[in-house]
């Protein structure tokens, strides 16, 4: 049955969802939520994070395509996703991705800004001088430079086709006390939650041993394009201090923070990134 992408639109939005085939071999999810109201705007294309679950992104979804045309693009480590055995959840493969997609969609004439949260804006960052036709503007919200995961899931990714369910309530608790203060943002762990619940065990253990060695390297200071940075000071989960640096790498970059993520996923965000792409060039 075609899932019902409804509950993420504006009144009077409307939707249309595809598996995509890119050059890479994999296809991809991807919605287009087009607005009620044609207006000169450039298109959204909107990256969310690792393993992440549409539900987490509602409001800001529903503020942006009240005027924008979005593509929610969903990566391959998703259930969504049609792979092979062969292919792999690197960095470098999700940026694979994610190049041939805006590639082969946007002609020289058609503006586009990249939207991307955790991994996916990190995956936007390394894409960008692969693509043949430049974003006019990069929102990267809570972006990593790395992906510190503990030593720990590194063994249980191993076994995670096998353990995942016995382990997942184990997960949550672990979040719940030591990676999430939830006084201050709960809205982080309820993420996380739904994350667990919806990922594909396989994939996201096969991800997670595939992202563990990866630090940014130069990508940052070829971005030359406006670019805002969002943090959240007070989430635990992701480092604030990451969020910090990348902004510093980027030259005329601009740094928000948001401090916890009800706000970064918020109908707040979709306003903040509104007025960053309508205001003059930085």
């Amino acid at each position: 049955m075609e899932r019902d992408f409804s509950a993420y639109c504006f009144n009077g939005t409307v939707y249309s969802a595809e598996q995509t085939e890119l050059d890479t071999g994999v296809s991809l999810l991807t919605v287009i939520f087009s607005p009620p109201e044609k207006r000169n705007l450039p298109v959204i294309v909107f990256v969310p994070g690792l393993a992440s679950v549409i539900d987490n992104f509602t409001a800001t979804l529903k503020g942006l395509n009240r005027y924008y045309e979005v593509h929610y693009i969903e990566t391959r480590e998703k259930k969504t996703a049609l792979i092979q055995r062969s292919h792999g959840f690197t960095v470098q493969e999700l940026v694979s991705d994610l190049v041939s997609y805006l590639n082969n969609k946007f002609s020289d004439n058609e503006d586009f800004v990249l939207v991307g949260y955790s991994l996916g804006a990190t995956v936007i960052s390394e894409s960008f001088s692969l693509l043949k036709r430049k974003p006019v503007k990069i929102i990267l919200i809570e972006p990593n430079s790395t992906f510190n995961f503990p030593w720990w899931s590194l063994i249980l990714a191993r076994g995670a086709k096998y353990l995942y369910g016995f382990v997942k309530p184990f997960l949550k608790w672990y979040i719940r006390k030591f990676r999430v203060n939830t006084t201050e943002d709960n809205e982080m762990y309820l993420i996380n939650c739904r994350i667990l619940d919806a990922a594909d065990p396989v994939r996201l253990g096969l991800a997670i041993r595939a992202l563990k060695p990866y630090r940014i390297g130069e990508c940052l200071g070829g971005l030359s394009v406006p670019v805002m940075v969002v943090g959240a000071s007070k989430d635990k989960f992701h480092s604030h201090d990451e969020a910090l640096k990348i902004s510093g790498g980027i030259t005329g970059s601009i740094y928000i923070d948001l401090e916890d993520n009800t706000r970064t996923h918020s109908e707040e965000m979709a306003e903040i990134i509104n007025r960053f792409i309508t205001s003059p060039l930085q």
